[in-house]
């Protein structure tokens, strides 16, 4: 199966209500996927990480599980652009999403009960390919992969 590499999360403000995600990436495929014109299906998960909470002391008896903030929209399956000789095994992926400063502000919470403590967010994203079409079955590799991008901390909301 392909392989994810160096994937980022890049957080910009955009508006006054809205923030740009970008999320950027190498795919490498294997080089019978590349010969085979192998598809894939991208997905792309933003997080808010609650790690905050698990390190903290003062929130011992607290589990917060990280919760999705939201979903990029899945687009036509995606290829190797580069199908030449000699062969490029790699290629980038860059996918943009405007995300209303609301939906980062996933400390929200916390923030209404303790209101002297500012609480920074801390967001990540999870990309997830899956092969759906001309998957190479020999020798056998993993028709999913995932990686996890790095961690953006701000306050949005």
């Amino acid at each position: 199966m392909a392989a994810i590499k160096n994937p980022r999360l890049i957080v910009e403000p955009h508006n006054s209500l809205t923030v740009k995600v970008t999320v950027k990436y190498t795919l490498f495929q294997f080089p019978l996927e590349y010969w085979a014109r192998t598809l894939y299906q991208e997905d792309i998960s933003l997080f808010g990480d609650d790690n905050l909470y698990e390190d903290n002391p003062m929130f011992l008896e607290v589990i917060i599980p990280d919760e999705v903030i939201d979903v990029f929209p899945t687009v036509r399956p995606i290829s190797n652009p580069h199908q030449s000789v000699p062969p490029v095994f790699q290629f980038e992926r860059t996918r943009v999403k405007i995300v209303a400063k609301e939906a980062m502000n996933e400390d929200k919470g916390w923030l209404e009960r303790f209101p002297p403590i500012p609480l920074r967010d801390e967001v990540y994203a999870i990309i997830t390919l899956r092969t759906v079409a001309n998957p190479v079955t020999w020798p056998p590799i993993p028709q999913v992969v995932r990686a996890r991008t790095n961690t953006v901390t701000g306050i949005w909301g």
